[in-house]
């Protein structure tokens, strides 16, 4: 009889567990959140390009060639 009894407890115990587990919990915001930091800006609206894009694809085409180890070496 206490054995049984054991078994009953322990298989209330974890389908009890099994059940507390397998709980969803609300994972929604609260209140809708306002962002206030700055405004994102492309790269190339800087200064240095003035907002012209294709004066800064050119300048980073050229960069990524100068950082290349293969047109950097000789080619012997």
């Amino acid at each position: 009889m206490r054995a049984r009894s054991f078994f009953v407890s322990v298989v209330c115990a974890s389908f009890g567990f099994g059940l507390v587990a397998c709980g969803e919990i609300n994972q929604s915001a609260k209140t809708e959140k306002i962002y206030a930091g700055k405004k994102d800006e492309h790269a190339y609206d800087g200064k240095m390009f003035g907002g012209d894009k294709a004066k800064w694809e050119t300048a980073m085409a050229q960069r990524s060639r100068t950082q290349n180890e293969y047109l950097r070496t000789d080619k012997k």
